[in-house]
């Protein structure tokens, strides 16, 4: 055997030896179809990461989910992008935030998967004062300038943006491009040891990915009831201003639970549902799967009830769990000025809060409003 071909025999061999760990993780042969799926859509994500997203000298944002990639419990109403930088160059991220009510930029120390998730910097654009329809200009690294300047350390691996749209609009979204400052650097010949490295970082991501990822629902909910959510806190990965509970929804079919949200002084506030075990987003183009402290509908006295269920009773405030038997729902609060409160219930159908004020025509315009939001959003 060349070379080559052992450089790709061992690239595909630690791939097919994934094949077993995803169905030893699945509980039912749908939750292991799904996993393979997850699998696959992970080779190809991390892959192209690899590829063309990887290498500092040449920076270039990579949407880690969208409506094809779907990594790491990925949030309905933002778009998440990373690109490589080294700790020693200086880069520029400039732009415009189109519809980006919000955008968080951060510098990491490595991936959540692999280790060394730690957040070096995080800064919201709102911070920057920067908002709709504003031109983006961020100097990342080297000297501290005057305007909007942020550091790199040493040890920065990449930087991660997530821009975020709660309005669902169907418009221009926010457009991003990193460039590292300074004389256009030559592009790295592909030598065998180069493409070994590339190889191997891609093989790496997917392990680390699956098996972080396979396992990360059963350590966030251990001890806890199912459809009861845990007490809301930060996560050392994510995004550093968000409090975060999760629940592990199992409900019988004439049942559902009706959740209801705190706002607890937070301006952004969502809840949105999960595919179990691998952490996907449930369908947010075709269904609504997901509501936000802007799409959802307050009843007289602010209070907003939010249903979970695999039968649309006609509220207005609905998430549909796609008749699966268990699902993951995750609320998120931006910047609350006290601890949230949730308070969540098991009812009947029948019994949930605004059952039939929506008709099914209603239901499917706000389906087809979403659609076209999501649409415009990954555009390009």
């Amino acid at each position: 055997m060349s070379p080559t071909s052992e450089l790709w025999t061992a690239f595909t061999d630690r791939l097919a030896a994934l094949g077993p760990a995803v169905e030893a993780a699945a509980p039912t042969p749908e939750a292991a179809a799904e996993g393979l799926h997850h699998l696959a859509n992970q080779v190809a994500c991390w892959t192209t990461f690899a590829l063309g997203h990887a290498d500092p000298d040449r920076p270039a944002l990579f949407r880690s989910s969208d409506l094809v990639y779907a990594w790491g419990g990925p949030n309905a109403d933002q778009v998440a992008r990373r690109a490589a930088v080294s700790g020693d160059a200086t880069y520029r991220l400039t732009g415009h935030m189109g519809s980006c009510e919000e955008m968080v930029l951060q510098v990491k120390r490595g991936a959540a998967q692999s280790g060394g998730a730690g957040v070096a910097v995080e800064v919201a654009t709102s911070e920057l004062g920067l908002g709709e329809g504003d031109d983006i200009d961020i100097v990342l690294g080297g000297p501290e300038r005057e305007g909007r300047w942020l550091p790199l350390p040493a040890d920065a691996a990449f930087v991660h943006v997530r821009d975020y749209y709660f309005d669902w609009r169907a418009t221009d979204p926010a457009t991003l491009v990193l460039e590292r400052l300074g004389p256009p650097l030559h592009r790295r010949r592909r030598t065998p040891e180069h493409v070994a490295r590339v190889l191997d970082a891609a093989a790496s991501e997917v392990e680390h990915s699956v098996a972080f990822w396979a396992g990360y629902q059963e350590r966030m909910l251990a001890g806890q009831a199912p459809n009861a959510f845990g007490e809301p806190a930060g996560s050392a990965g994510g995004v550093q201003q968000i409090l975060y509970s999760h629940a592990g929804i199992a409900l019988g079919e004439d049942e559902a639970v009706v959740v209801e949200v705190d706002a607890a002084g937070a301006p952004m506030w969502d809840v949105q549902l999960y595919v179990r075990p691998w952490y996907e987003a449930l369908d947010a183009y075709g269904r609504v799967t997901s509501t936000n402290h802007r799409t959802a509908v307050a009843e007289p006295g602010g209070r907003v009830p939010v249903v979970i269920a695999g039968v649309d009773p006609g509220s207005p405030n609905w998430l549909d769990t796609e008749g699966r038997a268990e699902v993951l729902a995750t609320i998120r609060w931006w910047r609350p000025d006290r601890a949230p409160v949730v308070r969540a219930e098991v009812v009947p159908l029948a019994e949930v809060p605004g059952a039939g004020a929506l008709d099914r025509p209603a239901r499917d315009e706000q389906r087809r409003r979403r659609a076209a939001h999501l649409a415009w959003r990954y555009r390009t």
